[in-house]
């Protein structure tokens, strides 16, 4: 089983819990229907590990998909996979509005070297097949990275494709083991950005991460 951390997608042997009776039905129907939960940071109380899914109203797709917040104890997960690969999003029959810029990135991240990930509503999107993406949604991208350098490749690359795009880049570049910093912070160049992992959320200096 892949490791635990945020963004990964999690299948579990029950139901998970959640805040109210209506998050817990849903949670419970959305694990009925097979799919997945991604993990997000833990319950400080609990440990239990955070979980998360967008789902659409059934009565009403038109309305904005709802995010819901779950928990389970570690031990119900069953596996845990990566988000999809950009190559994945590109086939989503929704992507076609913007064939020219997925195309247009997909080519240039594969010269550079870089593979990327997706997580959000294009995520959700090309996982259930339901409507999550609108016109101004961003593509929410997730880049490993081994350190320093390889982070300031990443972003330079971002940076330089997105003004050719026909929508914004969002997303986080994700330092092996420690956590994920968002990429439009980290390239504002301050000597700490806020860190994300499973386990806690901090200003962390540039000077803990490998170069």
């Amino acid at each position: 089983m892949s490791a635990l951390r945020r963004h990964a997608l999690a299948r579990l042997s029950q139901a998970p819990d959640a805040d109210s009776e209506a998050d817990r039905e849903r949670a419970a129907r959305w694990h009925a229907a097979g799919r997945r939960f991604v993990v997000t940071r833990r319950r400080e109380a609990s440990g239990a590990v955070g979980l998360g899914f967008c789902t659409v109203d059934a009565l009403h797709p038109e309305l904005r998909p709802r995010r819901v917040a779950a928990h389970a104890d570690r031990d119900l997960l069953v596996d845990l996979a990566l988000p999809p690969l950009l190559q994945e999003i590109v086939r989503c029959p929704a992507a076609v509005r913007h064939a020219d810029s997925f195309s247009r990135l997909a080519s240039a991240a594969a010269e550079t070297g870089l593979t990327i990930r997706v997580y959000g509503s294009w995520m959700w999107q090309a996982l259930t097949g339901e409507t999550h993406v609108h016109e101004a949604s961003d593509l929410d991208l997730l880049i490993d990275v081994v350190g320093l350098s390889a982070a300031d490749r990443a972003i330079a690359f971002l940076e330089e494709i997105e003004p050719t795009l026909a929508f914004r880049l969002d997303g986080e570049v994700s330092f092996a083991g420690l956590g994920e910093v968002n990429w439009r912070e980290y390239r504002q160049d301050r000597p700490e950005v806020l860190l994300k992992s499973v386990d806690a959320m901090r200003l962390t200096s540039r000077t803990e991460f490998p170069a």
